[in-house]
């Protein structure tokens, strides 16, 4: 997936893109902040616009409290984990998961780690290289993001830069043998760009060195072998006998156990280490959820997979369900100004059917850009299952007109209005809606049939 150029977006998304700028200026940085996640989310490549981003982000951040700035990273653990989950599916989904958590903490080096890390697997190099920067402009010291940094620029085929990141490594660390190695390949890299293959007096060696920084190259993209986390179990599992109550060797099994894809025992080393804890780490709390919430999709999978009968698959479902909410709740009970976690309990309230209860955890919500749109899509489908319908006409008229970009979100603003619509009897009206969609995305849902029945009643 290529970076892109604001020249190379869609007119919508030029014109939001247009207005951030002229916020930035204004130092609207939250008028910033609802414009350019969607347009970044359907192109995730959009550098420019991440920068823009960022830097309303790193200004809103200026103002944010002692408080809010320690529960930074407690916050954003979570999202980062989802974030990962997300982009497996779509990039542009998992990108924006991570925006929201930079929206706590911009310079937060797991979530721009993340983030460096998913662009580049996704060829996105020039992200990477900002992401790693953007950490590097608040711990200029980080010698591993110093060495993420080296790789990205190594990918975007900037050796000289990269040559000079590795510098900078070892002027931090002289003991740094692979920061020397990497300094030495991206100098014989820099000379084949500039022709300097041909001047060699020894030819096998510059091969032999471009060969080697290919694989520094590729070797970030390398997931550890299952043979290699076996053996790095083995290891860790001997000294946890040597040292039972260290509490990081448990999380590093875990987390281990994990990657191997063995869930059950990931979940057992987890709740161990949260134990070993005295349940005061609220990462390890985290983790125990998530793989409680891996295990039953899991199960569920398995269970459709096998034609399980419908009332199996309905209780695995209503499992997962009460996980999902009982997590909710206890985030908010715990962080009850996190409007974030205000907005999940409201949604997961509403998946559950408790749509009254689900009213003002959403109506707290709308304060938080990140998920204000969605929020009134909730809002209004809580009204519309309970047949307030001009309420619920209300938020989705409400949503879609805020959205700039005609992305998912705002199609589920302006399809749902067009149902309650029709449901009030305001049939021209109702189809007005679907049209919008339709000259856009006609295999959106059930509006292609509902736009192309209305024109063969009227003739």
């Amino acid at each position: 997936m290529p970076e892109v150029v604001s020249s190379q977006l869609t007119p919508p998304q030029q014109e939001a893109f247009r207005k951030a700028k002229d916020a930035l200026s204004r130092q609207n940085h939250d008028y910033i902040l609802m414009l350019l996640p969607p347009v970044l989310e359907a192109a995730p490549g959009f550098l420019e616009g991440r920068k823009l981003l960022r830097a309303a982000q790193l200004s809103k951040a200026k103002s944010a409290s002692k408080i809010e700035k320690g529960m930074a990273s407690v916050k954003i653990a979570p999202m980062v984990m989802q974030a990962k989950s997300a982009a497996g599916k779509s990039l542009g989904s998992g990108l924006a998961k991570l925006e929201e958590a930079l929206s706590i903490d911009p310079q937060s080096p797991q979530a721009n780690g993340a983030l460096a890390e998913l662009a580049l697997a996704n060829d996105l190099p020039g992200t990477a290289i900002f992401a790693h920067e953007t950490i590097r402009a608040a711990r200029p010291q980080d010698t591993q993001n110093l060495h993420g940094l080296a790789r990205a620029l190594i990918a975007a085929k900037q050796m000289t830069k990269a040559r000079d990141v590795y510098q900078t490594i070892m002027e931090i660390n002289p003991t740094d043998g692979e920061a020397l190695k990497g300094m030495k390949d991206c100098s014989a890299m820099s000379a084949s760009q500039e022709g300097g293959w041909e001047k060699s007096t020894d030819f096998r060696d510059s091969l032999r060195n471009k060969d080697e920084a290919l694989a520094l190259e590729s070797a970030s993209k390398v997931v550890k072998s299952a043979e290699a986390l076996a053996d790095q179990l083995a290891r860790l599992h001997a000294q946890f006998e040597a040292e039972p109550q260290n509490v990081t060797l448990a999380r590093q099994i875990a987390e281990l156990c994990e990657q191997q894809g063995a869930l059950e025992h990931a979940l057992q080393w987890f709740q161990f280490a949260h134990e070993l804890a005295q349940k005061t780490d609220p990462n390890l709390e985290k983790a125990v959820f998530r793989l409680r919430l891996s295990l039953l999709d899991s199960e569920l999978e398995q269970a459709r997979a096998a034609g399980s009968d419908a009332n199996t698959v309905a209780e695995i479902a209503g499992r997962k369900k009460g996980l999902v909410l009982e997590g909710a709740r206890e985030r908010v009970t715990r962080y009850p100004n996190d409007l974030q976690y205000r907005f999940e309990l409201g949604e997961a309230l509403i998946d559950s059917g408790f749509d009254k209860e689900a009213v003002p955890e959403l109506q707290q919500a709308l304060r938080q850009p990140s998920v204000r749109h969605r929020a009134l899509n909730l809002l209004g489908l809580s009204y519309h299952k309970r047949r307030m319908l001009d309420l619920a006409a209300k938020q989705y008229a409400l949503a879609a007109s805020e959205i700039v970009a005609m992305d998912n979100v705002k199609k589920d603003a302006i399809y749902n209005l067009g149902i309650v619509l029709d449901e009030m009897g305001k049939k021209s009206e109702a189809l007005e809606e679907f049209k919008k969609i339709y000259e856009i995305d006609s295999q959106f849902r059930d509006v292609a049939d509902r736009v192309e029945s209305a024109y063969q009643q009227t003739t």
